[in-house]
């Protein structure tokens, strides 16, 4: 199963087709019953794809179910332990988990301890253990044996790849300018915004 953001749902369908065409891929998605449907058949895939708020609410359909593989992506969602997300990904029944993105730890360590939490629950302790042994050296007194001993922890476990590693396995940037003509309510709405502002430049 394949957690991630509602608006990356379609591109990993994509990506997968593309990829790996032999896979049975289904997106869960649709109306609550459509997904039940979806997910009490989940035998029948290779591969679901749902987002965070959409497997938070399906939790109680999932209950009877195991995987081989949990993804998330965007990991950076389930940041805070105490979120929805977060508690929902974790009660998930898999074999083996991963986590994906680019920002692992955006304001505090907290964030990095809740998906080494997910991911191994323990292997960081107890976040009130970390927090103490951990957090607290390295943020209030910048403890270099606090950082070696993180470091030496959690480097096995990340696959880090800077831009200028994979700069040139990138393709050359393509734009494409596509103009959409408004229609109907998108005019009427787009139309009185531009003449408010008018007004408002005409003062």
């Amino acid at each position: 199963i394949i957690v991630c953001p509602a608006s990356l749902i379609y591109n990993w369908q994509h990506e997968l087709e593309l990829f790996a065409s032999n896979l049975r891929i289904q997106v869960v998605a649709g109306n609550a019953k459509e997904r039940k449907e979806l997910i009490e058949q989940y035998t029948s895939y290779d591969v679901l794809i749902t987002s965070y708020d959409l497997l938070r609410r399906d939790l109680e359909i999932y209950e009877g179910c195991k995987f081989f593989y949990q993804i998330i992506d965007e990991a950076q969602y389930i940041k805070n332990q105490t979120t929805h997300a977060a508690k929902s990904v974790r009660l998930v029944n898999s074999s083996f988990r991963m986590a994906l993105t680019g920002t692992p730890m955006e304001n505090r360590l907290s964030e990095l301890w809740s998906i080494f939490d997910y991911l191994m629950p323990g292997f960081l302790y107890g976040y009130t253990r970390f927090r103490s042994e951990i957090e607290t050296l390295i943020v209030s007194d910048k403890d270099e044996d606090a950082m070696t001993r993180l470091h030496a922890m959690i480097h096995p476990f990340i696959l880090r790849r800077l831009k200028k590693d994979v700069l040139k396995e990138l393709p050359e940037k393509q734009e494409e300018i596509v103009t959409v003509a408004l229609s109907g309510e998108q005019k009427k709405i787009y139309q009185a915004h531009s003449q408010r502002l008018k007004m408002f430049l005409d003062r």
